[in-house]
């Protein structure tokens, strides 16, 4: 299996749980992220939190941070330059 390919396995998985990226509703880090996956036509939830909401959803984050990349495994990558990476190798 080529890197593509396991890229595009890990971030589609077998079709039943939809990738998830969350982050703000601002052109940050992640916007780079959803683009590259937009252009891979890699399926994804763009779930925006609003900003009054961050205070509660803060805990929530696995280091207390956005953005986070939910993959299908249930695996979460905080990195945005590895979000990044999987997305333009899919």
């Amino acid at each position: 299996m080529s890197s593509s390919e396991a890229a595009r396995k890990l971030l589609v998985g077998d079709g039943t749980t939809k990738l998830k990226l969350e982050y703000f509703n601002i052109e940050g880090v992640a916007e780079q992220v959803r683009i590259a996956l937009t252009i891979a036509e890699v399926p994804f939830d763009d779930i925006t939190v609003a900003f009054p909401d961050w205070a509660a959803k803060k805990p929530t984050t696995k280091h207390g941070q956005l953005p986070e990349l939910i993959l299908p495994s249930g695996k979460i990558v905080t990195d945005s330059m590895a979000m990044l990476r999987l997305a333009g190798e899919a």
